[in-house]
C-alpha cells in the first residue's frame, strides 16, 4: 500500500493540516481506515490520537482509493471542530471492547 499526497494545506485558525491523498492498492483489498491512519501517522510523524480520516472513496476494480484526512495539533481543538461521531470513530478501542 502506497500513499501519495495530492494536496496539503495548513489551516492555522483551526490548528490542523488538511491532506488529500491517493492510496494505491492494485491487486489487494481496499485498505481500512486504521491502515491508512497508521501510514499517515508514520509519514507525517503525527500523534495517532490527533489524526482523523474524513473520507475514503474507492472505484470498483480500480485499485486506487482517494481520501482526505486532518491532522490536529491540539486535542481540545479537534473535539470542538469535529463532529462527535467522527471523533468516536477514531478513538482506540480498549481490550475486550466491541464496536
Amino acid at each position: 500500500m502506497k500513499i501519495e499526497v495530492l494536496q496539503e494545506k495548513e489551516n492555522r485558525p483551526l490548528a490542523r493540516r488538511e491532506i488529500d491523498f491517493r492510496v494505491e492498492h492494485i491487486g489487494g483489498t481496499t485498505p481500512s481506515r486504521a491502515d491508512v491512519k497508521a501510514k499517515l501517522v508514520a509519514q507525517f510523524d503525527a500523534d495517532a490520537a490527533l489524526v482523523v480520516i474524513r473520507s475514503l472513496n474507492t472505484n470498483f476494480g480500480a485499485g486506487m482509493t482517494e481520501g482526505s484526512a486532518r491532522i490536529y495539533t491540539d486535542p481540545e481543538q479537534m473535539k470542538r471542530v469535529e463532529l462527535s461521531h467522527i471523533v468516536k470513530r477514531h478513538e482506540t478501542k480498549k481490550a475486550g471492547e466491541q464496536s
